[in-house]
């Protein structure tokens, strides 16, 4: 555990039609008969084909939704709410990503507090404004290693010492220029690492400029830092989806959902494929066709390859494709036919108006993938199709608004409008946090966890019979048990939470007391602070589990999800003198995390990952992690401050109570 001090997303929906039989306590999987082993088995076939996936996964495989279309007004905007922050820019990095969590995050925070951008500065004395740079640096850093620190002075739990991201050559431009998805930063949002101001971390270099070759490093000792905690992460389908083919399929219900996000005030991360996806991109397009010529020159002599383009002749087109090309320095003619052969396509999707002030608009009408992360603020049924590219139009009119991250000199004063029948918007995903005026603030909080690695992949997968999740915990001192959280896979997902205080010669994470069972349905995938029905006094050495039941409704009746998540390990790389490759590493021991298939029968989730390994020759690919199931407790005497906790019932001779919840949320201290 540790204390925390004040200051892309792919989902695979898969599907058994078996059902599994209830299993004996205490199980090993050598104890497993034929029918049980090919159950497990099937579980291992599962979680190996898409943990390797390249694709971004269609979270959705089904959509249950009563258009609301008409009740939906046919503009809005929640820049006119005054709760949109001002563009940022990114440069110069490929940070994209953080920039976009940040935005939806910032935008979230203030129409929770039912404050605009002024209103809040006014009150709090400085800008809503958090940090991309934190979060871009801890996702890609991981804990430290325990010979870092002298003997018993390891500041967060030794048992997962040096969890998380590694690369073969970690510089600063390295890692900044990493990029990311939805699904990294959920999963490190939700492990308490950030969001903080930014004044704890600006965007700059340790030595107050932009200049790429400072030191960009952050200390260690502000990781778990938190000026807001996450509440909900929650994730939409894709408008832009999938057949079986992979062909574009449009989905009207996606884009109800996104607009009934905006309208409760949450901003709206996605991913799309951009003409431009790095700082350096927007500048070339700002260039005059000498300018671009100039820098292109300077180009080619700085990477050795004078001579090799006649650039005097060349147009910007061209300038900018050689630019673009992952076959640069291979003479033109060879590039173009080495770039045809690997399908590579370098359409010009985003159309400039001749108005004033001129609008940017974009419709990708080609199946590509995803380069590039901003932030949806708003939308008009209205706008016209005949803004985007000519010979290229959308099939209706209509448009998201869109923030960028390449400052305000970009676009429309740093935004541009997105049709919604772009081919390639993935990936949509609000963020929400805990913020009431009721909320007391005390000295720190510990999330119980052990899932530290920064997800790529979050899986669900459907059982026709229950399954269950769970991790056991070790209170270390006096705490108080508020809430816990689950991640979900799928939509309408009904959670059952259920916290046991265990007995001292425990088997399985059932064996003990039940304290508190909550049951709640989340209408989205991602993830979920579950509050408890009762406050839970834990005195400092029991033991408790946090069992995770999940249920989630389909056209086949009730299903039952196991929802678990991984990276991308160092069997992935392919060249190991590929400086920029990078590779995850979690740690899973033994006694942490189980699975059920029954309330009386669990198997050890090394135990399970050890015979996939073996049985799918993994070979160090995927990069296997604890259940994403966490517990938050406030320390005892901290508590105490502002409840004296007399209604609680003492339940065992160590001070174990249970306390009926005071109408309040106790969260971090700012």
């Amino acid at each position: 555990m540790k204390r925390f001090f004040s200051l892309f997303i792919s989902v695979m929906i898969l599907i058994t039609g078996s059902i599994i039989p209830a299993f004996a306590q205490n199980l090993s999987v050598y104890d497993l008969d034929d029918e049980e082993l090919e159950m497990l088995l099937y579980l291992g076939d599962e979680l190996m084909e898409n943990s390797v996936s390249a694709k971004m996964g269609d979270i959705y495989t089904e959509l249950y939704w009563r258009s609301i279309a008409g009740r939906l007004p046919a503009k809005f905007d929640l820049r006119e709410n005054g709760t949109v922050t001002p563009v940022k820019d990114q440069s110069p990095w490929g940070t994209c990503w953080a920039f976009a969590t940040i935005a939806a995050c910032e935008t979230s925070i203030l129409n929770s507090l039912n404050m605009t951008a002024q209103q809040y500065e006014q009150r709090f004395g400085h800008p809503m404004d958090l940090s991309e740079r934190h979060l871009a640096w801890f996702i890609d850093n991981p804990l430290p290693e325990l010979e870092e620190y002298p003997e018993g002075e390891y500041p967060y739990d030794e048992s997962q010492a040096g969890e998380g991201t590694y690369f073969l050559n970690p510089t600063d431009s390295i890692i900044y220029n990493d990029g990311g998805t939805y699904t990294l930063a959920t999963s490190i949002l939700a492990s308490g690492v950030g969001v903080v101001n930014e004044s704890d971390a600006p965007y700059q270099n340790n030595e107050g400029t932009l200049e790429e070759d400072g030191d960009w490093s952050l200390p260690e000792e502000i990781r778990f830092q938190q000026s807001f905690e996450m509440k909900d992460a929650n994730v939409l389908p894709n408008p832009a989806s999938r057949d079986e083919n992979y062909d574009y399929v449009y989905r009207p219900e996606a884009t109800e959902m996104i607009k009934i996000e905006l309208l409760a005030g949450r901003a709206v991360g996605i991913s799309y494929l951009a003409d431009q996806s790095k700082p350096e991109d927007v500048e070339r397009e700002r260039m005059s066709l000498e300018e671009l010529r100039d820098y292109f020159t300077e180009f080619c002599e700085d990477y050795d390859m004078e001579g090799v383009y006649d650039i005097d002749e060349m147009d910007r087109d061209q300038i900018l494709r050689v630019l673009a090309s992952p076959n640069i320095g291979l003479p033109y003619d060879e590039l173009i036919e080495a770039d045809e052969e690997e399908g590579n396509n370098y359409n010009r999707y985003l159309n400039f108006t001749g108005t004033d002030p001129v609008i940017y608009s974009q419709y990708t009408y080609e199946v590509e993938g995803t380069n590039h992360a901003v932030t949806i603020v708003g939308w008009d049924d209205n706008f016209p199709r005949e803004y985007f590219t000519e010979g290229h139009l959308p099939p209706a009119n209509g448009a998201w608004i869109v923030k960028n991250s390449w400052g305000t000199d970009w676009g429309t004063d740093g935004y541009f409008y997105l049709s919604y029948y772009d081919k390639n918007i993935m990936n949509p995903q609000t963020f929400e946090f805990l913020t009431r005026e009721d909320i007391h603030y005390i000295d720190y909080m510990e999330i119980l966890e052990y899932d530290y690695m920064a997800a790529s992949a979050l899986h669900s997968t459907l059982f026709n019979a229950p399954v269950y999740a769970a991790n056991v915990f070790t209170i270390e001192e006096d705490h108080v048990m508020q809430y816990v959280s689950a991640m979900t896979g799928d939509l309408n997902t009904t959670v059952k939470a259920s916290v046991y205080l265990l007995n001292e010669d425990w088997d399985i994470p059932t064996d003990g007391q039940l304290l508190d069972t909550v049951t709640y349905t989340y209408p989205y995938a991602g993830y979920h602070r579950i509050p408890l029905s009762q406050w839970l006094l834990l005195p400092a050495g029991s033991q408790v589990s946090i069992v995770i039941e999940e249920t989630v409704p389909t056209q086949e009746g009730s299903k039952f999800a196991l929802v678990n998540a991984d990276g991308l390990g160092p069997g992935t790389i392919d060249d190991p003198e590929d400086e920029e490759a990078s590779y995850q590493i979690g740690i899973v021991n033994p006694g942490e995390s189980f699975i059920g298939f029954s309330p009386d029968g669990w198997l050890d989730w090394t135990e399970v990952i050890d015979l996939v390994n073996e049985v799918q020759e993994d070979d160090d690919i995927t990069a296997w992690d604890n259940l994403p199931i966490k517990g938050y407790v406030y320390p005892l005497g901290s508590v105490l401050d502002y409840h004296s906790l007399d209604a609680c019932s003492v339940i065992d001779k160590n001070g174990t109570a249970i306390c009926p919840p005071e109408n309040d949320q106790l969260l971090n201290g700012k």
